[in-house]
């Protein structure tokens, strides 16, 4: 007979969140005028407005700690509450160094964090949420809070079908136990894993290729 406590239930979800979009930006009405195709292709098909445009002087690293910025001088928790770093992200700027030592060290965050990168296009951001979820629910977490940020640019080839999707951005989560926003329910959830050439960036190359079929 199976005498063991079942484990106490406990909430554990998203507690703030910031955005960050960089501040240039290209209608997407004036693009579809250019391109020669209806207007409501992309702001109903897409359901777009603007396409966000990378600063010369920006990268998933200053969007990523632009967005952990706000996130810490809000006040919504100390750093030193927070105990797990996770960056999902499917544009890295470095073979070996993770994003997530640089946020580390812009926002003075404590040395006893965890710290690391999730790649993974499309899904590293749900990937690195997942993660921060379960250690926050471990004992490892010792009461402390996660830090997910997702971070990307998107390029596509001009005149190619992927083209008006472009866009850059940057999201900061704080993952906690009894969440002030929602809760996350990883109890019920389907997993399905194929390898296709749906989305993929050699390094050779600036922009990614898309197989619609398979996407």
């Amino acid at each position: 007979m199976d005498i063991s406590v079942p484990p106490v239930y406990q909430k554990v979800g998203i507690e703030k969140i910031y955005l960050y979009v960089p501040p240039l930006y290209l209608e997407l009405k004036e693009l579809a005028d250019v391109r020669g195709v209806p207007r409501e292709k992309y702001l109903e098909g897409l359901g777009g407005i603007r396409m966000a445009v990378l600063h010369p002087l920006e990268d998933p690293v200053t969007m990523a700690a632009s967005a952990a910025y706000r996130l810490i001088s809000s006040g919504a928790v100390s750093p030193d509450d927070i105990g797990m770093l996770v960056v999902g992200t499917e544009s890295g700027v470095d073979e070996s160094k993770p994003i997530s030592a640089w946020i580390h060290r812009f926002l003075g965050l404590p040395p006893s964090v965890r710290v690391f990168d999730v790649k993974h296009a499309c899904y590293s951001g749900t990937a690195a949420l997942r993660v921060a979820h379960d250690w926050v629910l471990s004992p490892a977490s010792r009461g402390r809070k996660a830090l997910v940020v997702t971070t990307d640019i998107a390029y596509y080839e001009i005149h190619s079908p992927g083209e008006p999707t472009q866009g850059a951005g940057a999201l900061a989560l704080l993952v906690s136990r009894n969440p002030d926003l929602f809760e996350l329910d990883f109890n019920h959830e389907a997993i399905f894993t194929e390898e296709v050439n749906d989305f993929w960036r050699p390094q050779y190359s600036l922009t990614a290729f898309v197989d619609g079929h398979y996407s």
